[in-house]
């Protein structure tokens, strides 16, 4: 109660006296998972920024910028970089995967979401034949880190074990799970409920990427694999030219 209360979070226990054991319970445990000075400090931020979403129009047009030796110099050397990176086995591509099919009429994590108009193979599938590929032409193990969420995790998982990991090897492939964050009230600050004794809680978002490859050990095991660079992309980007 003294934390909520200097965290300005008092609300929260409102009605406390009339809850049952199991519902206190489940409030307390949700709000040891919750870092209540960051909510506010990142509220701060938000509040501070004042950018007024709606305001903002997309371009009227697309420049490209012009090719030049220059361009195509930096193009070839980076490539170059990746390719030794790859080969040395120092990369690993990781897919954020945390969101369901819902926009896409698809009531399943959206790495089950089949794109392929002739196959029908998954999202996931796709990738995972992709970084296969690539494994072998660079002659390196190519792991693959997948995000998911409290939503998607549990599918994820099954979906994966079904296939066997489309043929990736199993210590090639590590699933973790994004964290959660309250949700505030823009105006305010003040964590919602969803419920007496609940919390309203999203997944963190991007932003909560590292620190979910923490919780999950997965920096060290990356780091034991000499592995220090990451590849990141969207589950929903099939055309994404991976690692």
């Amino acid at each position: 109660a003294d934390r909520l209360e200097r965290a300005g979070q008092q609300h929260l226990l409102a009605g406390w006296a009339g809850w049952d054991d199991a519902t206190r319970v489940r409030l307390v445990e949700q709000l040891e998972t919750i870092d209540l000075d960051r909510v506010a400090r990142l509220w701060a931020v938000e509040a501070a920024t004042g950018v007024d979403l709606a305001a903002i129009s997309p371009p009227s047009q697309l420049v490209r910028l012009p090719d030049s030796p220059e361009t195509e110099g930096n193009w070839q050397a980076g490539r170059s970089v990746g390719r030794d990176l790859l080969s040395a086995g120092q990369a690993a591509v990781v897919t954020v995967a945390g969101g369901q099919g819902t926009r896409l009429g698809f009531d399943q994590p959206k790495g089950l979401f089949p794109i392929m108009p002739v196959s029908g193979k998954s999202l996931f599938e796709h990738f995972a034949e992709t970084i296969r590929a690539r494994a072998d032409r660079c002659g390196a193990r190519l792991p693959w880190l997948v995000m998911t969420s409290e939503s998607t995790d549990e599918e994820t998982r099954a979906f994966f074990e079904s296939h066997d990991c489309f043929g990736l090897p199993d210590d090639d492939v590590w699933l973790f799970r994004q964290g959660n964050m309250p949700a505030v009230d823009e105006a305010t600050g003040q964590v919602l409920r969803a419920a007496p004794g609940r919390l309203a809680m999203s997944p963190d978002g991007h932003g909560g990427l590292l620190e979910a490859l923490g919780r999950g050990g997965l920096l060290e095991r990356l780091a034991d694999r000499g592995i220090d660079t990451l590849f990141c992309h969207q589950v929903d980007n099939a055309a994404v030219a991976i690692a």
